[in-house]
């Protein structure tokens, strides 16, 4: 008999993409709660399926090296999530980021994030 496939909510998915962001897990993040055809919407430009996330990812990386990320106003309505953060690195600082989110079908459709 099959496995039937577990339906997840959109603050579940939303808090696992935190949480595995959090311990540093992005492929685990990528299979688990990001859709394949994903588009992502930044500062730096779009971004479309894993592979531009794995892109934009590098970008963030190379950015804030280090980076220690403080999440606050975490918001979920619907299949919409959105949260604020800041990030301090050695040689550079967030002072303001938001993250967008659409969940769909359990996993994230599309996202968008803001930074300054």
């Amino acid at each position: 008999m099959p496995h039937a496939p577990t339906i997840r909510s959109t603050s579940e998915v939303f808090h696992d993409h935190l949480l595995k962001r959090a311990e540093g897990n992005f492929e685990g993040d990528l299979r688990e709660n990001y859709a394949p055809d994903v588009v992502l919407l930044t500062c730096t430009g779009i971004f479309r399926g894993h592979g531009g996330l794995r892109e934009s990812h590098k970008v963030l990386v190379e950015s804030l090296p280090d980076a220690t990320i403080k999440s606050f106003n975490e918001l979920v309505e619907g299949e919409f999530a959105f949260f604020e953060w800041r990030a301090q690195a050695d040689h550079a600082v967030v002072r303001e980021g938001a993250d967008s989110f659409v969940i769909r079908e359990c996993k994230i459709r599309y996202q968008s994030i803001y930074s300054k």
